[in-house]
């Protein structure tokens, strides 16, 4: 089959849907179809069978550029006379439709809770009334009910708030996962432990909270910090691993939490230091499906994350806790129960890995083209 897949940048170092489309046109391109990536952006790939189609929309505003990118797109795929049409957000033509952010209302909705209540309606209306919120709230109206695709959820959640916001039938609906590397993540990698906690100053019986985001705002950094507060006598740390953040280290200064807070920086070697730290904790606003959460319980450690992060389906008894999001009182106990007694992993979760996923979504796609 000849099948196109629809992202703006086209490039595995952008981001997880960049990743993630990457990695599809690739398992794709190597079983026999003909991939055709459309985008406005984009990395050559060496597979023959992955052609890369350029399109150029308006860049600035941001709103314009994703409207621009969506009309663009349409044009061009119904040039191209593919079979299947597969795409991840901003546009509204398709036949298989996967939402790797998850609903933008539902993101809308929470992501305003990461401000001080007082501002929250104000902010609320600017952003309803912005031209990229009013796109991207129009696209995926018309999607879920007009286009009417087969979906991909990451998470249960994800399903849910379709079915339900949208009234989606739920056989269109289908739950697949993303997979994550599980030769690389694994709680063998435990025997870095004395390396990995030298390197950031850490004690051997130190307890260590880890707080892995590449934008810590948004991940629920603020709430982490309201939580600590309360905690400052418990003997713990919390190791910060992401890009740093002079604004973020001037408030922890501020607090009187420098003692607590370890920034670490960038990590390479992510996958040897969950299994070397005690608890990741991921207060997330939103997220629709956290891979930190499905790393670290695949590296053996317990999660305390929240329950709008669709990987919150993963938590069982016994390997971490959820809790509500923006609810610093929430997290504070549960990061004292598990510094008290420590959620033991019992057993250590197993996931479907890259190839594996997209041999699910491949028979999904597949079952399109009949």
């Amino acid at each position: 089959m000849r099948i196109s897949i629809a992202i703006e940048k086209f490039d595995p170092g952008v981001g997880g849907a960049e990743r993630y489309c990457w990695d599809l046109a690739h398992s794709l391109g190597v079983n026999g179809h003909e991939v055709e990536v459309i985008c406005m952006k984009g990395l050559e790939s060496d597979l023959s069978s992955i052609h890369i189609n350029f399109i150029h929309p308006i860049r600035f505003p941001q709103g314009l550029r994703h409207l621009s990118f969506a009309i663009l797109h349409y044009f061009k795929v119904k040039r191209l006379s593919t079979d299947i049409d597969f795409c991840v957000g901003n546009t509204f033509y398709m036949d298989i439709y996967q939402p790797h952010g998850g609903l933008h209302r539902v993101w809308f909705e929470r992501d305003i809770l990461r401000y001080p209540p007082g501002f929250r309606k104000i902010i609320g209306l600017l952003r309803r009334f912005s031209l990229k919120d009013m796109v991207q709230r129009g696209l995926e109206w018309w999607i879920f009910k007009i286009t009417k695709p087969e979906v991909i959820a990451i998470s249960e959640m994800v399903g849910n708030d379709i079915m339900n916001r949208f009234k989606y039938p739920s056989d269109k609906v289908h739950l697949i996962p993303n997979g994550i590397d599980t030769k690389r993540f694994s709680p063998e990698n435990k025997r870095y432990r004395k390396e990995i906690r030298d390197r950031y100053g850490l004690n051997e019986d130190d307890f260590i909270f880890l707080f892995v985001a590449n934008n810590l705002k948004l991940k629920g950094f603020n709430i982490l910090l309201d939580a600590i507060k309360n905690l400052y006598n418990f003997p713990f740390k919390v190791l910060v691993i992401g890009p740093d953040s002079l604004w973020l280290k001037a408030k922890v200064k501020r607090t009187g939490l420098s003692d607590k807070v370890i920034f670490g920086g960038r990590a390479d070697d992510i996958e040897c230091i969950y299994p070397c730290c005690d608890c990741l904790i991921h207060p997330t606003y939103y997220d629709a499906c956290s891979l930190v959460v499905l790393e670290a319980l695949a590296s053996g450690i317990p999660v305390i994350t929240t329950e709008t992060n669709g990987a919150s389906m993963y938590i069982r008894p016994g390997n971490g806790f959820v809790v509500p999001s923006a609810d610093p009182l929430a997290l504070e106990l549960a990061m004292e129960q598990a510094y008290a007694k420590g959620p033991e992993v019992r057993e250590v979760l197993t996931f479907k890995n890259h190839d594996e996923v997209f041999a699910d979504v491949a028979r999904v796609i597949e079952g399109c083209g009949r």
